[in-house]
């Protein structure tokens, strides 16, 4: 056997778990299993892909709200004034650095130690994960048929997400403390200067806050003018149709700061700093923004999340911690919440 061979052995027998998990998904999207179901979610009308207007969100019906008494007005008084105010702070800020021809320079840190793992082993997490929804699904219908009981849609899809979120923690958890030996802390995951990197992170959104509406709002209408329809947002739906307290407690809570801990985790501890290691910092940056901005599945949205994706990136590159790119990301996935639960009290009327 030739050395080529011997090699490309030693690979199949060292990944063929994986090989097999990413066979198994191929599979599944050639043969397109799956494909009814999401015929059927296509089929149903979800609010998150109408307009404000066939909402029924009105400038009549926000003026009555935001005037009435109802428990929650005087709350969305006080949070659009906050963000009229950060949105002012921000652009200032902005035009301040511009006006004196100060640049941001995405700069390696020097104390940051390059990690052990590498772009393969977020490969092997990825292929863990997608594996484990196709089998998260299986055996939640099978369970479902066999014992004659029925999860709701909304329920399901946040208890599916929420599993894959904890499977993604345990899978890179596996490769940095078990696999290689290395300790939490070169995750990020470290309690040194706690608040300092807080600070960081919300004043860095409020710099790069402007910047997100701005592009946002650009980006939604040129794909207006080219007549785009926007797709529906499950989360959306979730939180707009849903009336379980229980349901919407922990859906806020996912959404707000689990899912944000976990992204981190991934994005920046994981995946940015094998990609930094890789390709250097600004490659790295820009690879993890844009594979973030990619999950979210959102293309109004690519632009800007591409952006925060950028912009925690460079905060965990200087900071070496991902305390202030997760305040980042939980304060931006708790503003849009907000909205979503502003737009809920509106249409209730």
């Amino acid at each position: 056997m030739s050395r080529k061979d011997k090699i490309m052995s030693n690979f199949l027998r060292r990944e063929r778990a994986y090989i097999w998990m990413a066979i198994f998904i191929l599979s599944v999207n050639l043969l397109g299993i799956g494909h009814a179901r999401g015929k059927n979610l296509k089929a149903r009308k979800n609010i998150s892909s109408m307009s404000f207007k066939d909402m029924g969100v009105t400038e009549e019906k926000i003026k009555l709200f935001l005037e009435s008494e109802r428990p929650g007005a005087k709350f969305f008084r006080y949070g659009f004034f906050a963000g009229v105010f950060m949105l002012l702070g921000g652009a200032v800020t902005n035009l301040i650095l511009l006006l004196g021809r100060k640049k941001i320079v995405l700069e390696k840190n020097p104390d940051k130690i390059s990690v052990s793992w590498g772009i393969a082993d977020v490969l092997r997490v990825a292929v863990v994960v997608i594996f484990s929804g196709y089998m998260l699904g299986a055996s939640s219908s099978a369970l479902s048929n066999l014992f004659h009981f029925n999860i709701d849609a909304n329920l399901g899809m946040i208890l599916g997400t929420f599993s894959m979120d904890m499977i993604a923690g345990a899978a890179i958890l596996y490769f940095v403390l078990i696999k290689y030996k290395e300790r939490l802390s070169s995750l990020g995951v470290m309690g040194a200067g706690f608040y300092k990197n807080v600070l960081s992170g919300l004043t860095a959104y409020v710099f790069i806050f402007p910047v997100l509406v701005a592009v946002l709002i650009l980006s939604m209408m040129l794909l207006n003018a080219i007549g785009y329809k926007f797709p529906a947002q499950p989360v959306f739906d979730m939180f707009l149709e849903e009336k379980r307290s229980n349901v919407i407690l922990f859906l806020t809570v996912f959404v707000s700061i689990l899912g944000p801990i976990i992204e981190e985790v991934f994005f920046r501890g994981f995946l940015y700093s094998a990609a930094r290691k890789r390709f250097g910092v600004l490659s790295g940056a820009l690879l993890s923004a844009v594979l973030f901005s990619i999950l979210h599945t959102n293309i109004a949205g690519f632009i800007p999340i591409m952006i925060l994706g950028i912009l925690m990136a460079f905060l965990y590159e200087t900071t070496g911690s991902l305390i202030a790119p997760i305040t980042v990301h939980i304060v931006h996935n708790s503003i849009i919440v907000g909205f979503v639960f502003f737009i809920k009290q509106v249409i209730r009327g």
